[in-house]
């Protein structure tokens, strides 16, 4: 697709944007893309073939900035490209024509190699733990589904004119599937697809799986994830391949107890709450697992099952690592609170996945941007001070 020269604004709509701090909040939140080949990608995926005046990586950085910036309009945006550093400007007719016409495995692409830099790999392993006394890392498997505030046109792959469905916003959206570490400070999504909303959980979680398991700092990981994943057949073979987790189990599911470890009482101001620590064999799958029952003060029970060796980790600490798991359950309520995660400007699944995934992007670099400047506030507070000094400084640290 030939590209189309833009109008740019007067110098009086573009004065704003010549303010050049040594370093700006702009230029250290996309610093880290520099890192990353994007014109490689780009050439891979034939994006930017006949463009030399908005290139892939403006469009890249115009499509973070509007994820962790969200305007009202296309307009809008159009606007704030020719006001904010870092950003050349581009009308909104050709964003969102750029937007639904490039491959968006573009993007996707571009967010696996960032999350692969070495920069990354640091800042996973200093960063603070949240249980002092575990040393390996923990990742949580989880979805949530994003609603579409308007139709959405798939198009055939064999030629992109024709339209062979449409997405409704009555047709449940669309389905944000994740892996996350979050055993540290900084949660980073390190596995991702995006399905139908009515898609089953455990479908992706091979998916999900192949995709963790390419980084090289995740070494001995423990697996996090809710009822949602539970399938028998699956837990018996990650048991085989030596691959811990820990999981919820149903009230109703089919375990023989073939022995009692330890029984634990916890007494506080509040009463006292029991933990049972069993041996089972789970169902009629010949395998023996770990099942800990935890008994509230209402006498309400919660069951977790898992392969962690009683040796290793008492039945208190077993409970806590699944805990950890409520931090992905945050990262999706700071999608959904202050990003564009479900309000797409385009109207086409390419375009939209092409968004959403400059929004994980985006997201990424956040959490980088927090490493380099500490802000109290986390997330909230970071992309706060992200909109609002976007052409300021800010100390930096590291």
């Amino acid at each position: 697709m030939m590209c189309v020269e833009d109008e740019r604004p007067s110098s009086e709509e573009s004065s704003a944007g010549q303010f050049n701090p040594t370093h700006s909040v702009a230029e250290d939140l996309y610093s880290l893309l520099d890192e990353v080949d994007s014109e490689s990608i780009a050439d891979e995926f034939g994006i930017g073939t006949h463009c030399k005046k908005h290139d892939f990586d403006n469009h890249l950085k115009i499509g973070i900035f509007e994820g962790i910036s969200p305007s009202d309009s296309l307009a809008e945006l159009a606007e704030k490209t020719a006001t904010h550093e870092q950003l050349a400007y581009m009308a909104g007719s050709t964003f969102s024509r750029r937007t639904n016409d490039r491959d968006y495995r573009a993007v996707v692409r571009l967010l696996f190699e960032l999350l692969h830099t070495p920069q990354l790999y640091h800042q996973r392993a200093v960063q603070r733990k949240r249980l002092n006394w575990l040393n390996r890392p923990v990742v949580a498997l989880d979805a949530t589904n994003l609603t579409l505030t308007r139709s959405v046109a798939v198009a055939s792959e064999l030629d992109e004119e024709t339209v062979i469905h449409e997405i409704q916003p009555t047709d449940g959206g669309l389905k944000l599937n994740l892996a996350a570490r979050v055993d540290g400070e900084h949660s980073h999504p390190l596995g991702v697809t995006v399905t139908g909303g009515d898609t089953r959980e455990p479908t992706q979680f091979d998916h999900l799986q192949s995709d963790v398991e390419v980084f090289v700092d995740l070494d001995s990981l423990i697996r996090v994830f809710d009822r949602g994943y539970l399938d028998y057949d699956r837990f018996c073979a990650m048991k085989q391949r030596g691959e811990d987790f820990v999981t919820l189990l149903r009230s109703d599911a089919r375990v023989d107890i073939l022995e009692s470890v330890q029984d634990v009482d916890i007494t506080d101001e509040a009463g006292t709450r029991s933990v049972s620590d069993q041996r089972v064999e789970l169902g009629e799958t010949g395998e023996q697992f770990r099942r800990i029952v935890f008994e509230d003060v209402d006498g309400s029970e919660m069951e977790y099952l898992t392969t962690l060796a009683s040796s290793e980790y008492d039945p208190v600490e077993v409970i806590s690592i699944y805990t950890l798991r409520t931090v992905i359950e945050i990262l999706f309520r700071e999608l959904k609170q202050y990003t564009n995660v479900e309000q797409f400007h385009s109207q086409s699944l390419n375009g939209v996945l092409f968004e959403l995934f400059c929004t994980l992007i985006g997201y990424v670099l956040v959490q980088w941007f927090r490493q380099r400047h500490p802000l109290r506030g986390g997330v909230p507070e970071a992309t706060r001070k992200i909109r609002t000094r976007w052409n300021q400084s800010l100390p930096s640290y590291g």
